[in-house]
């Protein structure tokens, strides 16, 4: 299903997630439970010399530790098919979280894989496949924080915020953790430290679920490893289509762009997009933003920012907390 298959080719990627050690499956040296397995027993003076032999191991549970199962992935994104579909996202990224708490075993069961999930089987993944996996992690958490806590409660101090949005939550971003592969790890640490770092691909910051009406839209579908840049630059193309993520106004020489430009401002400033030599006279995070809108514009609004793009005015419009409920 979805072309998962892809997901388990091996790697030679050095890059891992913080995980507990797990046993390279690949290296020529024998594993622990080998090296018991080939040690040989005393010898019993009781027994004829041709029958001696090691016993054979019982089966136990350090085999499935030192050699996991890559079908557990595959169940997995089975469960996040389920997760994301049409049923209960819109086509505008819009979230029906009322009818996802009332029927919340699919998001149950996801959450209960994640923490299954064995290291060793992530850290097998080629990059495409370890990517999507940490897209659909981090989308699948989001939508248990707002599912925890629906409907949001909103807090006196919190006033500056719309009543239902995801700050009125305490900590939504880093106090609240979530168990995968057995460990800790906050909205926060998967988006920066698991994706954005390592990857450093800005489309990122436009797939992943900011629980706010102003943030990147929910994909109705999962994020797949054998579709995956189809599916980024579809996510980029329909965020700078709507009216919160960019509009043009060619009589002032002015454009408008979500914060979303702003709060990933590292991964623009680290990425391809900041050392193309184009729009030079611009400060370093507003040619890279500009080089990026160029690769993901119509080609009409490219052609006339490549034209006016060290001149053109950058402002942004504010920033939309509501939650991004249907």
């Amino acid at each position: 299903m979805w072309g998962v298959s892809v997901l388990f080719a091996q790697t030679g990627d050095p890059s891992v997630e913080a995980s507990p050690p797990a046993a390279d499956v690949s290296d020529d040296r024998p594993s622990p439970v080998d090296a018991i397995a080939d040690t040989p027993s005393p010898a019993d003076p009781n027994q004829p010399a041709e029958s001696q032999s090691a016993a054979p191991k019982p089966e136990d549970e350090t085999d499935n530790l030192m050699f996991p199962d890559s079908q557990d992935m595959v169940e997995l994104f089975e469960l996040f098919g389920r997760l994301f579909t049409d049923q209960l996202i819109s086509e505008t990224g819009m979230v029906d979280y009322a009818t996802l708490r009332r029927k919340r075993i699919d998001l149950i069961q996801a959450t209960a894989q994640l923490e299954k999930i064995h290291p060793a089987v992530v850290m097998s993944l080629e990059p495409k496949a370890r990517m999507a996996f940490w897209i659909n992690t981090y989308n699948t958490c989001a939508l248990k924080l707002v599912i925890d806590n629906y409907p949001i409660q909103p807090k006196w101090y919190m006033f500056l915020y719309p009543a239902n949005s995801v700050m009125q939550i305490p900590g939504a971003w880093d106090k609240v953790f979530f168990r995968i592969m057995g460990l800790e790890y906050n909205l926060k640490e998967i988006r920066n430290n698991l994706l954005l770092d390592r990857f450093q691909d800005p489309r990122i910051c436009f797939v992943l679920n900011d629980i706010a009406r102003g943030g990147a839209m929910v994909r109705n579908e999962p994020i797949l490893p054998d579709r995956l840049d189809e599916q980024l630059n579809d996510q980029v193309r329909r965020f700078l289509k709507s009216s919160h993520g960019f509009r043009l106004d060619t009589a002032t020489k002015t454009i408008h762009l979500s914060n979303v430009f702003v709060m990933n401002k590292n991964v623009f400033l680290t990425s391809e997009y900041a050392e193309i030599l184009r729009f030079r006279t611009r400060k370093s995070d507003e040619r890279a933003w500009l080089n990026f809108l160029l690769s993901h514009l119509p080609e009409q609004d490219a052609a006339w920012l490549e034209a006016n793009g060290n001149d053109v005015v950058i402002r942004f419009i504010e920033f939309d907390w509501q939650l991004n409920e249907k």
